[in-house]
């Protein structure tokens, strides 16, 4: 919370110091430096005092959920709040029971193996409640020791797979997407089908992916309209630039007959770019058009991509943080002056498609072309 509170007062200062206008940019930049360091300062000593802390967002509203599962809410919220969880993942705790027995007891979260390393052991819905709610805590600190970005997602997946896939996921440097459950479950089936304990369900197993269920994350999804870290996605991000003062000098938008697909900002040459928010660098590399550019892949499907820097101090592969440097503004590929070009993307690729304003994630300040 300190970090949003930080960003958000620097992108307040930033935005109100650049429409000022009749002040001498020396001026400008003294202001921003002392009188931003000392608000910081001021915040930074203080802890947050509203919210959960732990800036995750809710689970959204449940959809096509019966009462004989909704009754449950009550049981789940009690057990969240004995075992010091926050009640805003109660939502997605009533979708899994949902997917897992429909409601039926007594092991309504099916959690009898993860206790008992064999089904059939729980017989009453405190009892698989507890289980369920305790296996939502451990895989949550799973997920924080191993440096991975939050995300429900994941953590529905790690449920189902068991605490092995997060270790397989930081072994091979990847997040959680139907991909990698896939590529997971087909590789861990290919090994145990000879057992004759698991079998294909569904024709998106392809017969192959048949341990456990990789598609259990949007089965669960089928029973709650949004199970996002932040539906909002604002909360989680922060500008590219930290506490730098900077310029938009064009926007998203069509240029000379085509898409620009992202914003142009300028602080300075060799000024530090930071990654937005926590992620993965999924491509750090050169390119002739974009020049020493690097894409990062954000837990709640938004990818982030930095160009035409003057050089890249992270690698394909490596965990970021938000706030974290991971380049300089510079002027490589193909670029008419130092500057940084930003953009925001639903998907790892370059067609138009994918891309989306960047103002709809942050709010930058005007445009100063």
């Amino acid at each position: 919370m300190k970090e949003i509170l930080k960003g958000a007062i620097v992108r307040i200062l930033t935005k109100k110091i650049l429409i000022t206008v009749g002040i001498p940019a020396a001026i400008i930049i003294f202001f921003l430096l002392v009188i931003g360091g000392a608000v910081l300062t001021i915040f930074s000593d203080n802890p947050s005092s509203s919210g959960t802390g732990d800036g995750l967002g809710t689970c959204g509203q449940l959809i096509n959920v019966p009462e004989k599962v909704q009754k449950y809410r009550g049981t789940v919220e009690k057990e969240l709040e004995k075992q010091g969880f926050t009640k805003d993942y109660t939502n997605c705790m009533i979708a899994q029971i949902m997917q897992e027995s429909g409601g039926n007891p007594p092991d309504v979260f099916q959690a009898s193996e993860s206790k008992y390393g064999k089904i059939g052991m729980i017989d009453s819905v405190e009892e698989s409640v507890e289980q369920g709610v305790k296996r939502w805590v451990e895989i949550k600190k799973q997920i924080e020791s191993k440096g991975f970005p939050f995300s429900i997602d994941l953590l529905l997946q790690t449920y189902n797979f068991g605490s092995n896939y997060l270790n397989w996921l930081d072994k091979t440097n990847q997040l959680y997407s139907l991909d990698t459950a896939f590529e997971y479950s087909a590789m861990f089936y290919e090994k145990l089908k000879s057992q004759g304990i698991y079998k294909c369900h569904f024709p998106e197993q392809k017969n192959k992916a048949c341990y456990g269920d990789f598609m259990y994350v949007p089965h669960i999804k089928r029973y709650i309209s949004d199970v996002t870290v932040d539906p909002s996605m604002k909360g989680d991000f922060q500008f590219p630039f930290v506490g730098i003062n900077f310029v938009v000098t064009s926007e998203y938008g069509p240029r000379w007959g085509t898409l620009h697909a992202g914003i142009d900002l300028v602080a300075y040459d060799g000024a530090p770019v930071s990654s937005i928010g926590d992620g993965i660098v999924i491509d750090s590399r050169f390119s002739n058009s974009y020049g020493n550019v690097i894409t990062i892949q954000h837990p709640n499907g938004v990818f982030s991509r930095y160009a035409h820097l003057s050089k890249r101090t992270v690698s394909t592969g490596e965990k970021v943080k938000k706030g974290q440097t991971i380049g300089a503004q510079g002027n490589t590929g193909a670029s008419q002056g130092s500057h940084l070009h930003f953009e925001t993307r639903r998907g790892n690729d370059y067609k138009k498609g994918t891309s989306f304003n960047p103002r709809d994630l942050l709010p930058f300040p005007p445009d100063q072309s």
